[in-house]
């Protein structure tokens, strides 16, 4: 609280407020279900509006991938990885508001890592980092007999798949309880 006051104070003295602009985002990592739409918080404090800026999301994963480009008043999303086309949106009536968060449509396990936020404008930039935690429930487990050894015993496999986080699993028996 103390520094915003002094960002305030300070920008009031200075010529011009975009000196004391700051992107925010969220402190913590972003969990969602593969499949579900997912917001990438991305904002400008104080409210400062975004219109006449360029708003870059990319994926730090991929080498920069584009994710989604904003710029001159429209979304310019030639060069945006294939991965992401048509799932990408910004929410333009929050833009006056300097909200640049971004809407990922059909979250898949591959959407999973670390998201930039870049807003630039002539004479500033500023921009923050979102962590994306994509779950996926996977396929039923499916448990076959695969052999016998020589002291009776049975050798069971068990599998599944499409699951992220990876399940851990217990086996049992007959003697042993959770």
């Amino acid at each position: 609280m103390r520094s915003m006051l002094l960002c305030v104070i300070f920008c009031s003295l200075m010529e011009s407020q975009s000196d004391c602009l700051k992107v925010v985002g969220p402190a913590a990592s972003l969990v969602a279900v593969a499949g579900e739409d997912l917001v990438l918080p991305c904002f400008i404090r104080p409210n400062t509006s975004a219109v006449d800026m360029t708003v870059e999301w990319f994926k730090l994963d991929e080498g920069f991938s584009v994710v989604h480009f904003y710029n001159d008043h429209e979304d310019k999303n030639e060069n945006q990885a294939e991965s992401y086309r048509r799932r990408t949106s910004l929410f333009k009536e929050e833009l006056p508001n300097g909200n640049a968060s971004l809407k990922l449509s059909a979250l898949r396990v591959s959407d999973e890592g670390e998201y930039k936020c870049l807003i630039e404008d002539k004479s500033w930039s500023d921009d923050i980092v979102v962590h994306v935690i994509v779950e996926a429930q996977g396929s039923h487990p499916v448990i076959t007999m695969e052999s016998y050894d020589n002291s009776g015993g049975i050798h069971l496999l068990c599998e599944s798949r499409g699951w992220n986080p990876e399940p851990e699993v217990l086996w049992l028996t007959e003697k042993e309880s959770l």
